[in-house]
């Protein structure tokens, strides 16, 4: 499968495809480009091919010129890099977005950065048949396997960014909600959910000591009840999981992104970013709009 994906990449690249793309569709809107945790030395290769070719804004420029009626004053082939979850190696990584005048935005976890707490889909080998389950059930099922607990304290490697960290990246990266313990928010009750959303808010500007503005859903699952609690908590925008671009159209709480994997070659970066690759893997599993088919209570 990561032959024939290289050998597609190639093709959408060196055929022009990816040129195409940018310079129609990608001109006058915005990409958003997800990552999670990449190394620091495959970072420098993305964004030396990225800043020959986009201009670098940050998400609160594109979603304050979305609001504001005015997408235009934008640059061509404008692009918004973020990072989902706040890992901790993410620390690494400001050297070398700020070479290339990238100010990121970082969606974390209000409960678990400044902690030493673990991310609940690092404790199963298989974290997808879990995302299926109510929340209850599912911490209750790794409570039982793997002794996790979402407050528990581990001793062992932190995962997330430390209070320290975030500190010294303020600054040069806005930080954004990415709930508290990162739950399938639509595998949550109403009352779950909502303090997910909502207090998450609260809880990352008494660390930040700045509003936070932005939110995004983890896992890319959401649905009216989601987007409402968004509104409510006072973010302005969330940001999704869909491929695609953003325009004047855009729904700012349905932000859609242009995702690539943490080690992608240069070659895979190109080709998620004609949105080829996304549409295709879409596609697959039924979605032909681009969206992202999320786990919903049977």
């Amino acid at each position: 499968m990561w032959l024939v994906r290289e050998v597609v990449s190639f093709f959408i690249r060196w055929a022009g495809v990816a040129l195409l793309v940018r310079h129609t569709i990608a001109q006058r809107k915005a990409s958003i480009l997800l990552y999670h945790d990449p190394a620091p030395q495959t970072l420098e290769r993305h964004l030396r091919y990225l800043a020959a070719r986009y201009s670098f804004i940050t998400l609160s420029e594109l979603v304050d010129a979305i609001g504001e009626g005015r997408l235009a004053s934008l640059p061509p082939r404008a692009l918004v890099v973020t990072f989902d979850d706040a890992h901790r190696r993410n620390a690494e990584l400001t050297d070398v977005l700020s070479r290339y005048g990238v100010v990121p935005t970082i969606y974390a976890c209000s409960q678990i950065v400044g902690t030493d707490r673990h991310f609940w889909f690092t404790e199963t080998d298989d974290p997808d048949s879990l995302k299926g389950q109510m929340n209850t059930d599912r911490l209750a099922h790794l409570e039982r396997a793997a002794a996790y607990s979402i407050t528990r304290e581990y001793t062992a490697e932190r995962q997330a960014l430390s209070d320290a960290e975030i500190a010294r990246m303020m600054g040069r990266v806005e930080f954004a909600s990415h709930t508290r313990f990162h739950p399938v928010l639509t595998m949550c009750g109403d009352d779950e959910c909502a303090v997910e959303v909502i207090r998450s808010k609260a809880e990352l500007e008494k660390i930040l000591g700045v509003p936070c503005r932005h939110f995004s859903y983890p896992n890319g699952d959401y649905g009216p009840r989601e987007i409402k609690y968004a509104k409510d908590a006072g973010y302005a925008s969330a940001r999704t999981v869909d491929i695609g671009w953003n325009d004047e159209r855009t729904d700012l709480f349905r932000l859609r992104i242009l995702g690539t994997s943490d080690d992608a070659s240069v070659n895979r970066l190109a080709a998620d970013l004609s949105g080829i690759a996304g549409w295709i893997a879409r596609a697959r599993r039924g979605s032909f709009d681009g969206r992202h088919r999320g786990v919903v209570p049977t």
